[in-house]
Parts: structure tokens; C-alpha cells; sequence
């Protein structure tokens, strides 16, 4: 559990000995090695460590620090697989002419050793360095479930290692699970079906989330994004199914929504085996095959849009949720009834799309660019111009903009009475439904601490035993403030502006048992400023077209400092974001750099790109790029969370803790 604890900011502590006392030379070890992974601990947990003795300390301590090395990449020993050990002074020395002939000598089987500097003793990192103690809470008998609760009231879809987490501390919950307090629709379905493959009871609410059921039971896509094949179900499972069906309101326009998708459901679960028993799904099925199903209320609703009929915001105020997907589409077509239907239903909606929808309204009238990306797919992003003539009425906005801050105030002061705000909340943006690798919200922004002058980022793989190289290519795009594109930085561009930025060398893991590689890449800020960047884009491709699911481990890590000479490659202390790649695409576009306002932005994104070379998507960035930025204004942040409330002192929110002292 040390790994789960740690993630959400907690530390599984030695219990409290009464009468006990640490010594002052162990105490002081533990809380080095915590900050050579660039943790801490509260005043609480320090004085809970002290109140145990060095015995306890001893048995406790090697787990934690797996968990530690495991966490932060440390593990991985990833600077035995950078290709030049004295990175990056030794690269700096070297001839563009010296660095290819030794990668060719390296490409066509030479041992590496025989072209490169034997590794020499690195300078300790200088101090003062502005470090990002990431701070841990005591673990409490109610901790586990608390995270538990969290995770299940995420509003988002769990990442990989979130999904991981659930299954963890469900087995402490001893697999029990309300599933109505899953709001995600897709998260409650992946739980359903694990719960229902281990045998235990299950409920979901719709059609279209049984068929999602049915997709999860049979490994597929529970987004439906893709048409997966269902497998073959047991008895057991198809009558279950089948009862589950049985009681959906609203199933035949469920199937008719998606006809083709519940026909090859309905192939596999046979509902004429149980005629008597599902006499409902049986009747839908017959419509269903005869094509006789009721017009569905989606295509009344497109049907209603197109003809600019005011009868259909009867249709939409029954579905608010949808009502407000499709709020601009209305107001364009029908004009001002829209806004007035859409104010009476607003307290229709979760607070999660109520702060979405107040968000786009907000940004609505000032992009020049729509974005869509079919069914969450960012690797067929499209970019299209936003015309005048979806300008909204500058009093609709008004009118939107009051209704739902006030909906907003009403159900969060129930919660949280007032809040005062520190600066600095817009940079942290709320999740979204299609984040991979981290929990933070696409757009959130890192600040650079005062001080730091280069980036190290690295993508570190292990592909198993294989005949030729397989490659993960770290690299980084450079533009000018409009997103002009000025170069790459990656495998086959080595520099950018001589110095400004340096990779580390190719390496060639079918040299490795177990084929294991590293490419690391140093960003020098201020070269880079004087080059007339503004954005670097910071990318991992997967050059043999090996999705990231088909290695063994893919990681990503970013660290930063002050002296790139000094310290190991990989120091965990310097690491600000550490994480496995995992999916079926080729590309993952993970943050970008802003050296105007010095702060790293996460986006986690499959955009479309070459993976043959970081250099040679310059011209597809430079056109995606204005857009999605615009995209990410629109994504709702913590400080559009807590606007709404009055302000007072139930609650402090802060983008960091930094020069705050709370007072009792």
C-alpha cells in the first residue's frame, strides 16, 4: 500500500511506542533519504517517527524506499542507459561530423564503450538549489478510505494508475462497492464488469451502459469510441445481462441510438433463449430488427435543430445534460427562447458541467478557432476558423453567466460556507475525461522556481530481447510566441542553436538482455530565450511504430535545476514528473514549456504527428498548436471552481504554500 499512500501525499508510518525516543543520527537519516526523493514529512508525521525506535525504523524503511525508487524512476537506473555518461559536457565537446561518425560505429554493432568517455565523478549538486519538496501526511485508520472515496467520486475517467488504486483498496473495502456513487459513467462500468468477473453483484442504470458492460467483459473500448467485437457469454452472463436490460427505462431508444451496436449485442445474449423471463427486451429486439423503433429523442432533437423549430427545447429541457452540449447550436437556430429553456432546467446539471458550460460560454466569442476531436481522438484533431456568425449576443451571455454562478453558489456553499483565494488558482485546471498519464487536469501549470536555468527530460524504455533496436524518442518542438515553428531538438537534430538545447545520444538497446534504453534531452532556458522562443513542446514518439503497450515499460520524466554538470543524470530529488507511457498510440505530447510566464503546461495528448523524427512535425504542430492553446482556456480551473462563493475564512484555496501562515 506504500506506493497508493504515497501518491495522494500520505506515508504509512512505524506505529507510536510509548515511552520511546528515536535517536537524533537516525531520525536525521530517515528524513535525508525521504528528501533524496524529493519528499518530506508534517510536523505530525515527524513527530509520530519519533515516537519509535530505530529497530522499527529499520524493518519499515526498505519498503518505503522501493516504493520511493519505484515512484520517482529511480529504480530504473536510467543513467546506465544514457549512450554518453558525461552528458552533457561530452556532447558539447564533440563535432557535429565526431557525434555522427560514433553513432554510426554505435548503429552497426560497436560496443558503446569503445566511442565514449569512460564516466567520470560528477559534482555534487550545488546548494541552494530550488528544490520541490513534495510534503506527506501521517497515514490514519481512515486514510484508505478516504482515497477510496475520492477516487470513486472522481469526475473524470481514472487514469491507468488510478484504475490501478481502485482495484487495490477495493480489495481493503473487502469488495464492496455502491456503484450509484461512481458519477462517471465509464468508471462505474470498468467496476461493474471487474465486480462481475469476480462474481459479485453489479448494477448499471442504462442501455447504452449495459452495452458499455458488455464491451468491458469483453476487453474493449467502454468509451465506445471503436467497434469492438464482443466476445462469447456464458449462460450466466447473458441471462445477467439480459435481466439488466430488462429493467432499463427508456431501452428502446437506447437501441435506437446505437442500432448496429446493440444488434451484435443482441447476436451474442440471444434474448429468444429467455422469452418469458425478458419479455421487454425481447420486444425491443423485435423493433430493432424490423427497424420500427420510435424516432430515438436524439434524432427528434436533430430533426428539431435543423428545421429551427422552438419545439424541440421541450425535447432537450428533459435531458439538461444534453441540453447543454447542445446549448450554442440552439441559440444559434432558435435565438432567445434557448437561453430562457436552458436557465429552467440549469439546476439539472452537475457541478462538473456546470463549471464546463460557464467556462465555454466565457471563451466563446474570443477564439479564433474550433477544435473537435472525433470521439476524444486528438490524433484526428481538426482545426476549423470560429466565424462571426457564431458570435452569442453579448446579453444571453449575461443572462447564462448569472444563472449558472448562482446554481453554482447554491450547491457549493452547502458544502464549503466562503473561501478566500490566493493568486495563482487559473493554473490549475480541473481533470477531463481522456487523461492518461497523470491526475492533474489538462492545462494545469508548473511553475519554475526562481533560480533554475535548464530541463532534463527522458524517456527510458525496456522492449525485452529483440534482433534490431526498438526506439521511444524523446524529443522537443521550439516556437516563437505565435507558434511559429523554429526547430526540434531530438535523435536525428541533436542541437538547437548550438547550445540551447542538447540531446544525449542514440541509444541502441539490442545491446541490453532485456532492452533497455535512455534518451535524455537538456533545454537551457536562457539561450533558448535569446533565440526567440517562446513555447517548446515536449513529445515521446514511438519511432518503429511499437505503441507504447507493446514494450514491457515505456517511462517519462522530467526533472529541472541549476547546474547540468553536477549531480547524477537522474536525480530523484530534482524530478518534478515521472511516469509510465502506456496505450495503443505512437505519439504522447505531454506538456509544453511557456519561457515567457516560466511555467511548464501538462496537456497529455495523442496528436497527430510523424514518428519518425520530433523535426518533422514542425509544420503540423504550427498549424494544431494556436487551437488547442485556445482549447485549453476552456477548460475550467480551480479559480472558476471557487469564484462563486463569498469570500470569508471557511476555506483558504492556494496554487502553492509557499509565504502562507495559517493562523489557528
Amino acid at each position: 500500500m506504500h506506493p497508493i499512500f504515497i501518491r495522494y501525499h500520505h506515508l504509512l508510518l512505524p506505529e507510536r511506542q510509548d515511552g520511546v525516543s528515536l535517536p537524533v543520527d537516525v531520525l536525521g537519516t530517515v528524513m535525508s533519504n525521504l528528501a533524496h526523493y524529493g519528499y518530506g514529512l508534517t510536523a505530525q508525521g515527524l513527530a509520530q517517527l519519533r515516537q519509535t525506535d530505530a529497530a522499527a525504523v529499520a524493518a519499515w524503511w526498505p519498503a518505503v524506499d522501493a516504493a520511493l525508487a519505484a515512484l520517482t524512476g529511480a529504480d530504473r537506473e536510467m543513467d546506465a542507459h544514457v549512450v554518453y555518461k558525461n552528458f552533457p559536457a561530452e556532447v558539447l565537446e564533440m563535432s557535429d561530423a565526431e557525434y555522427w561518425i560514433r553513432q554510426i560505429l554505435m548503429y552497426w554493432g560497436l560496443p558503446n564503450d569503445r566511442v565514449t568517455q569512460p564516466e567520470a565523478e560528477r559534482a555534487p549538486i550545488p546548494e541552494g538549489e530550488p528544490r520541490k519538496i513534495k510534503v506527506l501526511r501521517p497515514v490514519t485508520a481512515d486514510t484508505a478510505g478516504l482515497i477510496f472515496e475520492e477516487l470513486l467520486a472522481n469526475p473524470g475517467r481514472w487514469t491507468n494508475a488510478q484504475w490501478n488504486d481502485v482495484l487495490a483498496l477495493l480489495i481493503e473495502n473487502q469488495g464492496h462497492v455502491p456503484l450509484h456513487s461512481v458519477p462517471f459513467k465509464e468508471n462505474m462500468v470498468q467496476l461493474a464488469a471487474h465486480l462481475m468477473a469476480a462474481g459479485q453483484a453489479a448494477e448499471v442504470g442504462t442501455g447504452t451502459d449495459v452495452l458499455r458492460l458488455a464491451v468491458a467483459l469483453s476487453d474493449g473500448d467502454i468509451s465506445l469510441r471503436t467497434a469492438d467485437r464482443l466476445r462469447s457469454f456464458t449462460r450466466p452472463e447473458r441471462r445477467f445481462l439480459l435481466g439488466l436490460l430488462e429493467g432499463c427505462r427508456h431501452l428502446e431508444d437506447d437501441l435506437g441510438r446505437r442500432p448496429e451496436r446493440f444488434k451484435r449485442l443482441m447476436r451474442s445474449l440471444r434474448p429468444g433463449d429467455y422469452a418469458a423471463r425478458y419479455p421487454a427486451v425481447v420486444a425491443a429486439y423485435d423493433r430493432l430488427y424490423r427497424d420500427d423503433l420510435p424516432v430515438s429523442w436524439a434524432a427528434g432533437v436533430e430533426a428539431g435543430l435543423l428545421a429551427s423549430d422552438p419545439a424541440v427545447l421541450t425535447l432537450l429541457q428533459q435531458r439538461p445534460g444534453e441540453f447543454s452540449r447542445r446549448l450554442h447550436d440552439a441559440m444559434l437556430r432558435i435565438g432567445e427562447p434557448a437561453v430562457s429553456a436552458f436557465i429552467e432546467v440549469v439546476d439539472g446539471l452537475s457541478i462538473a458541467r456546470l463549471l464546463a458550460l460557464r467556462r465555454y460560454l466565457r471563451t466563446a466569442n474570443l477564439r479564433l478557432w474550433r477544435t473537435f476531436a472525433p470521439r476524444g481522438n486528438w490524433q484526428r484533431l481538426q482545426v476549423a476558423a470560429n466565424p462571426d456568425s457564431r458570435t452569442i449576443p453579448a446579453p444571453w451571455l449575461a443572462a447564462l453567466d448569472e444563472a449558472l454562478g448562482e446554481t453554482l453558489q447554491r450547491r457549493l456553499s452547502a458544502v464549503v460556507p466562503s473561501v478566500t483565494m490566493g493568486p495563482g488558482l487559473e493554473r490549475i485546471r480541473l481533470p477531463t475525461n481522456d487523461s492518461d498519464l497523470l491526475p492533474y487536469g489538462r492545462g494545469t501549470a508548473f511553475l519554475l522556481p526562481d533560480g533554475v536555468t535548464f530541463l532534463r527530460t527522458a524517456s527510458y524504455w525496456a522492449s525485452g530481447t529483440t534482433r534490431g533496436n526498438i526506439w521511444y524518442d524523446n524529443g522537443w518542438n521550439f516556437f516563437t510566441a505565435n507558434w511559429t515553428h523554429l526547430g526540434a531538438c531530438c535523435w536525428n537534430r541533436t542541437r538547437f542553436k548550438k547550445s540551447a538545447a542538447i540531446f544525449s545520444g542514440d541509444p541502441t538497446n539490442s545491446k541490453d538482455l532485456e532492452g533497455r534504453a535512455c534518451q535524455m534531452i537538456d533545454l537551457y532556458l536562457e539561450p533558448l530565450r535569446a533565440a526567440g522562443v517562446r513555447y517548446a513542446v515536449w513529445n515521446i514518439l514511438c519511432y518503429n511504430r511499437l505503441s507504447f503497450d507493446d514494450a514491457k515499460e515505456v517511462l517519462a520524466s522530467l526533472q529541472w535545476g541549476t547546474e547540468p554538470q553536477a549531480g547524477k543524470l537522474f536525480e530523484p530529488s530534482r524530478v518534478q514528473m515521472s511516469f509510465p507511457l502506456r496505450g495503443a498510440n505512437f505519439t504522447k505530447f505531454i506538456a509544453w514549456l511557456d519561457l515567457e510566464t516560466n511555467e511548464i503546461v501538462y496537456i497529455d495528448a495523442n496528436l497527430k504527428g510523424s514518428v519518425r523524427s520530433a523535426g518533422q512535425n514542425g509544420a503540423i504542430l504550427q498549424k494544431q498548436m494556436p487551437a488547442f492553446a485556445e482549447y485549453i482556456e476552456t477548460l475550467p480551473s480551480m479559480q472558476d471552481l471557487f469564484e462563486p462563493l463569498p469570500k470569508g475564512d471557511d476555506l483558504y484555496a492556494a496554487y502553492t504554500d509557499e509565504d502562507i501562515r495559517l493562523t489557528a
